[in-house]
């Protein structure tokens, strides 16, 4: 074996060249695959979606199948919504929003009551969904879970992807305020494709700082996220007005996190598609 000896300056000039090479490396953004997508809560939104698919390649639809909710006494209960035959799709993603009052069930019921109740209700969407023709893609689980129950959440989310909705991606979605919980990740990363993080309807106020605050706190979770926007504005209660269009240029920021995998579209009964311009 040849032992070659380098010199002490080209040593160091080497090593400090290996050393920016790593760090650009780091630095460099991962590249992942990214979807954009659109949910349709009416038929309004059914030809929004037909718009905006005409100028956008690939724009997935999410069909709103179904509400689960609470009774006054804390027992599921639920109601269907939209064919997934509205997506004009012979495959399309569907969402179950949970309202409000469904959180009515944690005084009342364990997670495993609360698990069999609300994969009842799933099963029956699901097979109306089925029995429309067209292929679910994905399912999307839309509930603002109160902090202080997020945890009994992610247990209910476990036996459901281990029951009605095994063998399928299932996304659910997020708030700000949930993913500041440091234990966000660990407790749904294992049974979901990953998470929603909704930033319209929230208070929360884009601006590139916080943006950039945001893509911190999600990222920590080391878990699939997409984000949540809405293209509507409405007037607040303090005469004030949202301006949820201005998320629509958060994507920049996120697209710096190696979990980030898209945006999804709540129209409101707006057309958005001129707004994703801003996003590339």
């Amino acid at each position: 074996m040849t032992i070659v000896t380098v010199p002490r300056t080209t040593a160091a000039t080497l090593t400090l060249a290996l050393f920016a090479a790593a760090t650009s490396a780091c630095d460099r953004p991962v590249s992942h695959e990214t979807e954009i997508g659109q949910w349709i809560w009416s038929s309004t939104d059914s030809a929004l979606f037909a718009d905006a698919a005409r100028s956008i390649p690939n724009l997935v639809p999410t069909v709103w199948i179904g509400t689960i909710r609470a009774s006054g006494d804390g027992q599921v209960q639920s109601q269907l919504a939209l064919s997934p035959r509205v997506s004009g799709r012979s495959a399309t993603g569907v969402v179950v929003r949970f309202d409000d009052g469904f959180s009515g069930v944690w005084a009342v019921q364990t997670d495993s009551a609360v698990a069999n109740a609300v994969g009842v209700a799933l099963r029956d969407m699901l097979a109306a969904a089925q029995r429309s023709g067209v292929t679910v893609s994905e399912v999307q689980l839309d509930y603002d879970c109160p902090e202080r129950h997020l945890r009994r959440w992610s247990a209910v989310i476990a036996m459901l992807s281990h029951g009605p909705v095994a063998g399928r991606s299932l996304w659910v979605t997020s708030l700000v305020s949930h993913v500041r919980h440091a234990e966000y990740g660990d407790l749904f990363r294992a049974n979901v494709a990953g998470h929603i993080l909704q930033v319209f309807d929230t208070g929360d106020r884009m601006s590139l700082p916080y943006a950039r605050q945001i893509e911190r706190l999600v990222s920590r979770h080391r878990m699939p996220f997409r984000l949540g926007v809405g293209a509507f504005e409405r007037r607040l209660a303090n005469g004030q007005t949202t301006d949820h269009q201005a998320w629509f240029e958060a994507p920049h920021i996120m697209r710096g996190s190696r979990w980030f995998r898209g945006v999804w579209v709540f129209p409101g009964n707006v057309s958005w598609a001129h707004l994703l311009e801003t996003t590339k």
